[in-house]
C-alpha cells in the first residue's frame, strides 16, 4: 500500500486549459488557463489566465518580468483578502486588506480595498474606494 503525502499546492501548466469550476484548500498557481471560477481557501498565483470570477485569502498575479515574458490575467471580480499584481485584472476588485499595483500592472473595473498602494507606470481604469 502507498503512502500518499498531503498536496499544499494545486499546479496547473502551461499547456493545460480547464473549462469549469475549481474549489480548493490548497493554494492554485496557475500558468495554464481556466475558464471557470476558482474558489481557493488559501493563495491563487496567477501566471496564466483566468476567465472567471476568484474567491481566494490572497491573489498574485505575475507580471512578464516576473513570468518568462507572459503576463498574468485575470478576465472576472475578485473577492480576497489581499492582492499584489504586476499582470493585469479585469473585473471588479473586492479586497478585505491590502492590494499593491505594480509598476506593470492594468486593473480595469472598481477598486474596493482596505489600503492601496499604486506604483508608477501602473494602468487603473475605473472607481478606487478604500476603507479605512
Amino acid at each position: 500500500m502507498m503512502d500518499f503525502i498531503e498536496a499544499k499546492k494545486t499546479v496547473i501548466q502551461k499547456k493545460c486549459k480547464i473549462f469549469g469550476e475549481i474549489i480548493s484548500n490548497d493554494d492554485v498557481i496557475l500558468y495554464g488557463e481556466v475558464k471557470g471560477d476558482i474558489n481557493c481557501e488559501n493563495d491563487v498565483i496567477v501566471g496564466g489566465v483566468i476567465v472567471g470570477n476568484v474567491e481566494a485569502n490572497e491573489l498574485h498575479v505575475y507580471g512578464s518580468k516576473e513570468n518568462f515574458g507572459k503576463e498574468g490575467s485575470v478576465f472576472g471580480d475578485v473577492h480576497i483578502n489581499s492582492c499584489v499584481t504586476n499582470g493585469k485584472i479585469k473585473g471588479d476588485c473586492f479586497i478585505k486588506e491590502d492590494m499593491l499595483v505594480g509598476h506593470d500592472a492594468t486593473v480595469i473595473g472598481e477598486i474596493n480595498a482596505g489600503n492601496i498602494d499604486i506604483k508608477k507606470g501602473a494602468i487603473i481604469r475605473g472607481n478606487i474606494n478604500t476603507n479605512r
